[in-house]
């Protein structure tokens, strides 16, 4: 299990850019995909960036850990999100995870804390666990964007036969340089089942303000084992 702390004062190194232009130009959107591991990283989960970030209407703050699988294999990963105070004492503890993503793959967890239960929170830390799998569809599943002026409607297509799991789509949303807003969408056909050869789609960025720049990834999982993506 690896452990990172992360203070409440954010001094970040270089920021993953993935779409440039003002809002009116943010389609098409790039989208995350899976690329050649890099040189040297193989074995380690790669954090390429962290950001907190508060909400639009003072209700939550996110806690967003963007990061690169570098293992060398398909992996599921669990992480434990923690705020605490000025003095180490727990404020809360969150939990996020992915049952599938690819080797290579671009992806991101993050711990959602309700802004009253962390007013005293001067750090953050979490730890998190891998385990191979062979359940991963991500090449199966396309993502597209469509800008429709309050949001941003973003669209999978299934291309496989087999049914899999909703698309989890997770967003950072960029404003010169900085994280101003965090949204995520589960996309499907119904309940958590998206159909082989089926296109649906769901709305993002509703509340996300003033940005122009977006980082945006994707997950899903196949319903039985596979040797490969389906």
């Amino acid at each position: 299990m690896m452990k990172r702390i992360f203070a409440c004062i954010l001094t970040l190194g270089m920021t993953i850019i993935l779409l440039s232009g003002h809002n009116s130009d943010l389609i098409p959107a790039e989208i995350s995909y899976a690329a050649e591991e890099t040189e040297g990283a193989e074995g380690a989960i790669t954090i390429d960036d962290e950001y907190l970030i508060p909400d639009s209407i003072g209700w939550c703050t996110y806690y967003v850990v963007v990061a690169t699988n570098n293992t060398g294999s398909d992996i599921s990963i669990s992480a434990d999100f923690v705020a605490k105070d000025g003095s180490g004492n727990v404020l809360k503890k969150v939990n996020d995870y992915s049952d599938a993503v690819k080797k290579g793959q671009q992806f991101i967890l993050y711990g959602q804390f309700l802004n009253k239960e962390i007013a005293n929170a001067s750090a953050y830390e979490y730890e998190y666990s891998i385990n191979p799998t062979d359940r991963c569809a991500y090449t199966s599943v396309s993502l597209d964007t469509k800008n429709i002026g309050d949001g941003v409607e973003v669209s999978a297509t299934n291309y496989s036969e087999f049914d899999v799991q909703s698309v989890g789509v997770r967003t950072v949303f960029m404003k010169n340089g900085r994280a101003v807003a965090f949204d995520t969408v589960n996309i499907a056909d119904a309940g958590i089942t998206f159909h082989g050869g089926s296109t649906n789609s769901q709305i993002i960025g509703t509340r996300a303000g003033d940005y122009d720049d977006m980082i945006i990834t994707y997950t899903t999982v196949s319903n039985h084992s596979i040797a490969e993506d389906l």
